[in-house]
């Protein structure tokens, strides 16, 4: 009766070298294919006035389009209380006004009495309001 022989398997070697450079690529590729949380996708025709200031990148955004839905930060809220509490819980230990700044877009169409309540929800949440309009060309 013949012995079988066991073979010796070979070490396999995994090339690790590369893959921190995968791990960028795949982090830079899903970066570029998603949507950014601040902007909803909403087409928003914004006031026109005389005196425009140019707008840094604020943390907050505040978006209230043509039918008067409101959104934060991307997402659609129920109304001005939670946008409210959200900017409470975003402002929370923050003193730097840059922190505190919510930049608001409103369309030009939405009536006084859908934007005023987030204003004034902004106001009590502690947030300083920044509002959006184009400069007009008369």
């Amino acid at each position: 009766m013949k012995k079988k022989r066991r073979r010796r398997r070979a070490a396999i070697l995994v090339p690790v070298a590369s893959i921190a450079d995968i791990a960028f690529l795949l982090i830079i590729f899903f970066m570029l294919c998603s949507r950014f949380a601040k902007d909803p996708g909403e087409k928003v025709d914004p006031p026109t006035t005389l005196q425009v200031n140019p707008l840094d990148d604020f943390p907050m955004v505040v978006l209230i389009d043509k039918s008067g839905r409101i959104y934060f930060q991307g997402k659609q809220v129920s109304g001005p209380e939670q946008i409210e509490e959200e900017v409470r819980q975003y402002v929370e230990g923050k003193t730097d006004d840059k922190f505190r700044t919510v930049m608001v877009r409103c369309d030009r169409t939405v009536l006084k009495h859908k934007f005023e309540p987030v204003y004034e929800a902004i106001a009590k949440g502690g947030g300083r309001i920044a509002a959006v309009g184009e400069k007009s060309k008369d």
